[in-house]
């Protein structure tokens, strides 16, 4: 797997929503994963999927199909302006796409074997 990073001068999230939008084009499955405490953004993700069972303690992973509509989602949804502890690009915790595909720390980093510039 090939990984970006995105530090905290990145001034938006237009290389994070290149990245995704190219990944959409293939992508059949989805997980969010969502801290227990973020429960706008855990109800946001349960429009699209269901609650996958986990043993992780501190967290909920919202599981389903990559549609249309949950694609178009995420690539409206604008970055987030909480940045302070992370030059956030999603407010999801954890985006993954099928098996090759990782936006993880709100998008901060992204782990895939699409061509990242």
């Amino acid at each position: 797997m090939k990984s970006i990073y995105f530090d905290g001068t990145e001034p938006n999230n237009i290389r994070w929503y290149n990245l995704i939008k190219e990944k959409f084009e293939t992508a059949k499955r989805f997980e969010i994963h969502c801290w227990t405490e973020e429960t706008e953004e855990i109800n946001m993700a349960l429009k699209f999927g269901t609650l996958k069972e986990t043993t992780w303690a501190y967290g909920k992973i919202i599981e389903g199909e990559v549609t249309e509509n949950f694609c178009s989602f995420i690539l409206e949804y604008p970055k987030p302006t909480d940045t302070e502890i992370y030059n956030k690009m999603t407010p999801f915790f954890n985006i993954f796409l099928d098996d090759d595909f990782q936006s993880c720390h709100y998008g901060t980093e992204v782990h895939s074997e699409i061509n990242i510039p």
